[in-house]
């Protein structure tokens, strides 16, 4: 399986890169749910654990606090006080 190359994959990378580095990880409960979405998507590569849309790890990505899905299943995580802001442009029943 060949992992999707583009200027947004270097993007994400560094801001990946980035996460990693100042530890800025989502909590547990924020993981486990986007991990249940990728999961359920039938762009989940369950043999590598993969996103074939991005080619990204997910349990690496999905504990990351700048990383999307590339389908907008699920956004970036931010933090504001004691409030944790899911910032996904996902709607019900979208792909």
């Amino acid at each position: 399986m060949g992992v999707p190359v583009s200027i947004e994959t270097d993007r994400n990378l560094t801001k990946a890169s980035r996460d990693i580095l100042l530890r800025r990880f989502v909590p547990d409960d924020v993981k486990q749910i986007r991990m249940e979405i990728c999961r359920e998507c039938p762009s989940w590569d369950e043999r590598f654990n993969r996103c074939t849309e991005c080619g990204c790890q997910m349990r690496v990505k999905a504990s990351l606090t700048s990383s999307e899905c590339p389908l907008k299943k699920w956004g970036r995580h931010l933090h504001a006080g004691n409030l944790s802001i899911d910032a996904s442009e996902h709607e019900e029943g979208s792909k």
